[in-house]
């Protein structure tokens, strides 16, 4: 309680100032604003966590670097958002791990850059709870698992373990697993676990038994309807009878599939878009059609899908209509049975379904002899809803939200150049958002054959109601997702009014267009309700019939091997080796990668300019009117490794 008083002194502060979260405007704004006295937009206000204590007590509620608001000793706030966070151009291991791991947020924090002054590295999280004032909720940014575990539903502990033990294979793979067993460094924000930061393995590589002790510890106050089934499953972690990831989340998946009987699942969907106040036509698509809702109940399937076209006009849209076709109707062939499913098997076919759109689009351009920026393409965001499983499938930088009554998040990574330099381990993503060509996509629906495509699928578990928003970048360029969830989506988990839903949605396009209005706009809500059945009771879970299901009487290595399982692909994002470039690699100095940089463009200026020559010549022959040549957005080669600087929020 002291800490809080410390943060609650340190935010009514009238002399500290933030600046403006918008990136037209960044005005100088008192700390208590709520909105931007200049452009009225909601203040965002960004809390990071420094891994090593960084001030003395008596630097708390002072300015660090004329910057950083210092709240606790290890808690910050950054009042100048809008510029860039010092970075050094030697980063140490510690760090690039975390780079390297970028497609697990939001699991894991983001790399903010250092402390100004100093060589302490700062992490964020996306949104942490907060009031309505925007002041923390908790000193330490989350919750702790062990401070929330008590008041939770058995659907929910479950739901967490499984988050867990999708993060051991890649913690494992950078010898960080041991983070898994510090309960400390385990936060719950929303539905999402999500990890304060990351611990080294010492000497000794933990092993997945050693799960077996905490989770013993939690189990003690866990819902008297999984101990039985938590029991048995540490006892068998410590016997060594359980010792693959795989076994663990399989069992997991069916203990989460019994406890999801007692509940009543609803889904509510509804679409929007428009050309915006810059184009004159809307290669966007989405599914459902424009401001229809749909309701769907407990043992119905609900789809959304979103498609920014790429390619130009005649091009564009067609690639996003066809796609958007195609995966209804594939997806209304799928079989899902009231309540039991195949996880695997879904995550499969979404996949194969996806690049199977793929080749329709590629095969078109092939027949149509349409090359490089010619060739039309699509993004794709989908999100298809069954009883208590959400599937979420992307390609491309259209993007999809979790909205909870506590946070925000973006639970899809953009194919561009900017995520891709992060994996790399090359640059901090704000520094990347910087370069030249940042958005460039790496990938999209059409643009080669399916071989060279990686649809990125995961599945996530409903334990309470939330909001998915499935949107182009003609929404989420410059933040405004960030910046208008509380007031537009948010009141949608107090009132399930479905007019609201529909307002909602068109506000969010009107939103886009004042704001940005640089590009089409498409945006689909998902709102997902979930109540307890009062005719049912909650029976305790047993092992057996857990054991009865996934087959404890086969060896596991067969249990691994059929669609009971769960493979090592499915997490909040892919592992690396689902991406066509090489592993990461230590960070490069920007010094060597500037040379390289002259050194190509040089060259590349000479090439292109004969180029250019015998194109001009080529076309003096040729009378043949051709169409469009610049897509809306860049592509570029997934296999061409990035050394040239790139930026983000332009209009590609």
């Amino acid at each position: 309680m002291k800490r809080v008083s410390q943060f609650q002194v340190s935010m009514s502060n009238t002399e500290q100032t933030i600046q403006c979260s918008n990136p037209h405007c960044l005005a100088v704004n008192s700390i208590d604003n709520q909105f931007c006295h200049r452009c009225k937009t909601p203040i965002v206000k960004r809390y990071l966590w420094a891994i090593t204590d960084a001030v003395a007590p008596e630097q708390i509620g002072q300015l660090i670097g004329d910057r950083y608001l210092a709240l606790d000793r290890r808690v910050f706030l950054d009042t100048q958002p809008g510029k860039l966070p010092q970075t050094p151009e030697d980063v140490p291991k510690t760090i690039i791990a975390y780079l390297q791991l970028f497609s697990y947020v939001p699991h894991l924090p983001q790399v903010y850059g250092q402390l100004d002054g100093t060589d302490i590295w700062l992490l964020e999280y996306g949104t942490v709870p907060t009031d309505e004032r925007g002041e923390l909720l908790h000193p330490q940014l989350i919750p702790e698992i062990t401070e929330v575990w008590e008041q939770a539903t058995a659907l929910q502990q479950l739901s967490w373990l499984r988050q867990i033990v999708n993060l051991w294979q890649p913690l494992a793979s950078k010898q960080l697993v041991s983070t898994l067993l510090n309960a400390q460094l385990i936060r719950v924000n929303g539905l999402l676990i999500q990890l304060l930061e990351l611990e080294p393995d010492q000497s000794a590589t933990p092993q997945l038994k050693d799960l077996a002790q905490l989770w013993s510890e939690w189990n003690q106050t866990a819902s008297e309807q999984i101990q039985e089934f938590l029991t048995q499953l540490c006892l068998r972690l410590q016997q060594g009878t359980i010792n693959q990831p795989e076994q663990i989340i399989a069992l997991l998946d069916r203990a989460i599939q019994l406890c999801s009987y007692t509940f009543d699942y609803s889904y509510r969907v509804v679409a929007c878009t428009d050309s915006g106040p810059s184009r004159n036509n809307n290669e966007d698509a989405s599914y459902p059609p424009n401001e229809t809702l749909i309701n769907v109940g407990n043992q119905e399937t609900s789809l959304a899908i979103v498609c920014d076209g790429v390619g130009g006009h005649e091009g564009g849209e067609i690639a996003a209509e066809q796609t958007i076709k195609y995966l209804r109707d594939r997806v209304a062939e799928l079989s899902l049975g009231k309540y039991d499913t195949n996880p695997p098997s879904v995550i499969q076919k979404l996949a194969n379904f996806t690049n199977a759109a793929n080749d329709i689009i590629s095969n078109r351009n092939d027949n149509e002899q349409r090359q490089e920026r010619r060739r039309m393409g699509t993004t794709l965001v989908m999100s298809l809803a069954h009883h208590h499983e959400m599937y979420l499938a992307h390609v491309g930088d259209s993007r999809i939200y979790l909205i909870t009554p506590e946070s925000c998040h973006q639970v899809t990574v953009d194919d561009d150049l900017a995520s891709r330099e992060v994996r790399l381990g090359y640059a901090v993503y704000r520094e990347a958002l910087q370069y030249p060509s940042a958005g460039a996509l790496i990938q999209a629906l059409g643009m080669r054959d399916s071989g060279s495509l990686h649809p990125n699928v995961q599945r996530l578990i409903i334990d309470r109601d939330c909001v998915f928003l499935l949107c182009t970048d003609g929404l989420s360029d410059f933040d405004r997702v960030e910046q208008y969830w509380q007031s537009t989506i948010l009141p949608l988990l107090k009132n399930s009014d479905q007019n609201n839903l529909i307002k909602a949605a068109k506000a969010l396009v009107k939103i886009a267009n004042e704001k940005n209005g640089h590009d089409n706009v498409t945006v689909a809500l998902v709102h997902c309700q979930i109540q307890p059945k009062s005719e049912t009771e909650a029976e305790a879970i047993s092992w057996a019939e857990v054991e009865s299901v996934v087959g404890e009487s086969l060896s596991w290595s067969e249990v691994a091997a059929t669609d009971s399982s769960l493979p090592e692909t499915e997490s909040l994002q892919p592992t690396e080796a689902q991406f066509t470039e090489p592993l990461p690699q230590p960070r490069k100095s920007k010094k060597l990668q500037l040379l390289l940089l002259s050194l190509i463009i040089l060259i590349g200026i000479g090439v292109l300019s004969s180029l250019f020559v015998l194109k001009l010549m080529n076309e003096a022959e040729d009378s043949k009117e051709l169409g469009p040549t610049i897509p809306e957005r860049e592509m570029t080669n997934p296999e061409q490794e990035i050394t040239t600087p790139r930026s983000k929020n332009q209009n590609f």
